[in-house]
């Protein structure tokens, strides 16, 4: 969400590194590498996270039209996570535990049993739920070294910030003051005054 329509709300980045001679087939070739896969309703997994295009969070297929713009190299996070919710999950549970009990003519169950219960269950459960699914557009202006991810959400910043140098294998920068003053090349002392510089009251104190 984000980049195209909603909310204009962003995290910004730079990107270190050197741009590479061949980084349209190399980055290309990075999130094919990382795309997003189903959650394997098989497995213990009940999260998933993984690259697709901009345009469709269910294209998760790249080539170079689909994500060159310009510029900007353009694609989407895309997180899906199973949750079973857990009353009704409770009474599911106890509707499996009264129907065994019936099945040996014992009025309880032991502790291994509830669990082997819960744990076939759970299985049985997973493969009827719905994976809520979620995306973030991301926009990386690839000749500045300059990157918006379209959520300022804290953990999907930091989800997304080890997703990325998973990706490319680039170190990526929180745009902050003191970033850009890096970046400006204005010299070790300007910089050492910057980290002791105590903030500053704008607004008059209102008179009582």
């Amino acid at each position: 969400m984000g980049a195209l329509s909603g909310s204009v709300t962003a995290a910004a980045y730079y990107v270190g590194g050197e741009l590479p001679s061949d980084f349209r087939d190399r980055y290309v070739s990075a999130l094919n590498g990382r795309k997003f896969r189903e959650i394997d309703l098989n497995s213990d997994d009940d999260e998933s996270l993984g690259w697709v295009s901009i345009n469709d969070p269910f294209d998760n297929e790249f080539h170079l039209d689909k994500v060159l713009v310009g510029d900007y190299l353009m694609a989407s996070i895309r997180q899906d996570t199973i949750r079973i919710p857990a009353a009704a999950f409770k009474l599911h549970l106890r509707k499996a535990i009264i129907e065994y009990c019936k099945e040996t003519g014992r009025e309880k169950v032991t502790k291994a049993e509830e669990e082997e219960l819960r744990d076939t269950l759970e299985k049985q459960l997973r493969k009827r739920v719905l994976p809520s699914i979620r995306t973030f557009d991301m926009t990386w202006n690839i000749q500045r070294g300059k990157l918006w991810l379209w959520t300022t959400n804290k953990r999907t910043n930091e989800v997304f910030q080890e997703l990325f140098q998973d990706t490319f294998e680039l170190p990526l920068i929180p745009k902050t003051p003191y970033a850009q003053l890096e970046r400006m090349d204005l010299g070790e002392d300007v910089l050492d005054r910057a980290v002791v510089i105590e903030p500053a009251a704008l607004a008059l104190p209102r008179r009582r």
